[in-house]
């Protein structure tokens, strides 16, 4: 499919036997996520005699089980093989005619190179024009669009209601993502009721997304959840068993064509929501990053704010002073987020703290905000009404030095938020939807390897 871009390896996953499975692509590894993993966990459950960690409530007995009708196990679970995953069920006849005759381009090119060459020529695309001003309700929630072609009046947002409300969208820009996950037990080391969840994009005003290609196994259960609290999707893997040796993958390529974000034509129109959307209201408060209740937080905000009227320009003085005030440091690999409180004792901060600071002071004043999660990289988002009291969403880029209200950075989008509970922890709240792998394991066997997937056009 994209003969034009250089072809890279795309993963890797090496079983102890010497043996690993590798695939070309012509994309590059986003930053990942921390992963959470909790098979170890879930064998010392097993051997203290303690109950494991269960699925969601809401899941049936049977979660892990296929369709009857297409349960196809693999004929030799022992070598798995390159290119045996299928398209989603419900997929055309021609749909997968087309998916053999990539599968079947991936195997020669693995014979004749020892790589797996995954694409094929495809046309380019006719740039797509600007379109107007958008208007973002709080709940705006676009389903995703499975498998075909984008209409003219899908992929366009719609316009404001006179042309002067809510962000400006510039002109588009369209990328290629993968996200998915590759499971492997080791020879010696079956495991069972396997969860995997990695996140995926969604619709955004600012983003819409279109799946190119779905590569699911049939021996497993795959599919897509949107979170309660809204602005994440995942990939769900579900699978009841993982035979000695054997390795299976779950992956799907988005087209994503997002929208660079301009101030509003008359920033003066908006104001502080007296009364906040419920969906809205969860981005008023404190959280263990986002200390927007602390009093230290609270008062500069308040003093910060107090020599201006308008709330765009109350917003426009927090942005300045988080600046002025916090110096910007490139994230070290692995380093966890230290937030708001300790971006103000220690001065200093990458884009993750510094975007806490300026969420947790709006919040102070009545401002909701959250953050918005690209591959290595986040932001922030701010919430006001305009004078028919209808609420808008505008971007911050705190790290860095654009305009309030103006984003050029065109990265797939994640997700919007900071306080999610996944289903399989219902008890947690994390600030990032993170890639989550956990199932049983027999008592002494070893853990099940993986790899979560992450890869854009390498353009980007």
């Amino acid at each position: 499919m994209y003969s034009n871009w250089k072809k890279t390896a795309r993963f890797a996953l090496a079983l102890s036997l010497g043996a690993c499975l590798c695939c070309a692509a012509a994309f590059v590894p986003a930053r990942p996520a921390c992963a959470q993993i909790s098979f170890g966990k879930m064998r010392e459950a097993a051997e203290k005699g303690t109950p494991a960690p269960k699925a969601a409530d809401d899941e049936d007995a049977d979660a892990f089980d296929v369709d009857p009708n297409e349960k196809e196990a693999e004929k030799d679970a022992q070598t798995p093989r390159r290119g045996a995953a299928i398209s989603r069920r419900g997929t055309s006849a021609a749909s997968a005619r087309a998916s053999d005759r990539v599968r079947a381009k991936k195997e020669q090119a693995l014979a004749t190179n020892g790589v797996a060459e995954a694409m094929t020529d495809e046309p380019e695309e006719e740039e797509e024009p600007a379109p107007a001003p958008v208007r973002e309700t709080p709940n705006a929630r676009a389903a995703q669009n499975d498998a075909k072609p984008a209409d003219k009046s899908e992929s366009e947002p719609a316009n404001a209601a006179n042309g002067k409300r809510g962000p400006v969208l510039g002109k588009a820009t369209s990328h290629k993502y993968r996200a998915g996950m590759v499971f492997g037990a080791r020879p010696n080391g079956a495991c069972s009721n396997i969860i995997g969840t990695a996140p995926v994009p969604m619709e955004f005003p600012e983003q819409k997304v279109r799946t190119l290609e779905e590569e699911f196994p049939r021996v497993a259960k795959v599919d897509y959840r949107d979170l309660r609290e809204g602005g994440a999707r995942q990939l769900v893997f579900k699978m009841r068993e993982l035979k000695p040796g054997q390795t299976v993958q779950a992956t799907a390529l988005f087209e994503v064509t997002r929208y660079p974000m301009l101030p509003p034509t008359e920033p003066g129109l908006y104001e502080i929501p007296k009364k906040v959307p419920r969906e809205v209201t969860r981005y008023l408060k404190s959280g263990p990053y986002i200390e927007s209740t602390a009093k230290t937080v609270r008062s500069l905000a308040k003093e910060t704010t107090k020599d201006y009227e308008g709330a765009w320009d109350k917003v426009a003085a927090i942005l300045a002073y988080v600046r002025d005030n916090i110096e910007y440091k490139e994230v070290m690999v692995e380093k966890p987020m230290r937030g708001a409180m300790a971006a103000l004792k220690t001065r200093d901060g990458d884009c993750e703290d510094m975007s806490a600071l300026f969420i947790a002071m709006c919040r102070a004043i009545e401002v909701p905000a959250r953050l918005v999660r690209v591959p290595g990289h986040c932001w922030a988002e701010f919430y006001l009404v305009d004078d028919e009291k209808e609420g808008y969403w505008f971007p911050a880029q705190v790290a860095g030095t654009e305009e309030l209200g103006s984003l050029q950075d065109t990265r797939v989008i994640l997700q919007k938020g900071d306080n999610f509970k996944l289903p399989e922890t219902p008890k947690e709240e994390s600030l990032y939807v993170k890639e989550l792998f956990m199932g049983s394991v027999k008592e002494n066997g070893p853990d099940p390897l993986h790899q979560f997937i992450q890869e854009m056009d390498p353009k980007d």
